[in-house]
């Protein structure tokens, strides 16, 4: 499961590929609390960041980052897509210099990188109904993993279990940021769009890394 530069590009190329066969999904629960836009945006992202990565020549795993990083920069004006460049921007930096991303700490750093660029500048808590409800806890799930020196493998799956348990809880939880902030408890009992793509692109990473690459649903 090392993961050379081309690895990860072909990683993230899942992802946009993942994210846009969802995109009707991710517009379907935006809809329930939001502007039902979130599907739209994300896809927009993700074609653009696809084609920067698609021309990308042996890459390292910073530049394929900061290939997704710059084509959310450069389309898409909505509130992910300023997130969505910093985060992984965050994610190239703490690649720099490797050659490989090989061992759980070296994706723990990858998430933790793009989790606490979307807190800080989101400005968001655990708990406010938003994507950082999926990122922080699989960061953390696979820190944990690789402190216990876990395979990569059982780490990555202990991320995506993470992650979707926020998801799972953001049902329960009342807005504190975007327009679904707005509407109060009558957006208790909606799962939050953004926490769900995240779930998507953290396991597409573990799907990717394992060789598997089928459309993930949620």
């Amino acid at each position: 499961m090392k993961s050379d530069g081309n690895k990860v590009k072909e990683t993230l190329i899942n992802i946009t590929n993942v994210i846009e066969e969802n995109k009707d999904y991710l517009c379907a629960l935006d809809s329930e609390v939001g502007d039902g836009d979130h599907g739209v945006s994300m896809t927009i992202g993700m074609r653009t960041a696809r084609k920067a990565l698609l021309a990308l020549q042996n890459p390292t795993p910073e530049s394929a980052f900061r290939a997704v990083a710059d084509a959310f920069a450069d389309e898409v004006g909505a509130a992910s897509g300023v997130l969505y460049e910093t985060a992984f921007e965050a994610a190239a930096k703490s690649a720099a210099g490797k050659r490989m991303l090989e061992t759980p700490a070296d994706w723990a750093s990858v998430l933790e990188a793009v989790a606490n660029e979307i807190q800080s500048v989101g400005k968001v808590q655990l708990g406010d109904k938003t994507m950082y409800d999926a990122w922080q806890p699989a960061a953390d799930a696979l820190r944990h993993a690789a402190n216990n020196n876990e395979s990569l493998q059982s780490a990555l799956g202990k991320a995506t279990t993470a992650a979707l348990k926020g998801v799972e809880d953001t049902k329960n939880l009342i807005p504190k940021r975007g327009r679904a902030s707005r509407l109060g408890e009558r957006a208790r009992g909606h799962q939050d769009a953004g926490a769900t793509s995240a779930y998507l692109m953290i396991k597409t990473i573990e799907e990717s890394l394992a060789g598997q690459t089928q459309q993930i649903r949620k």
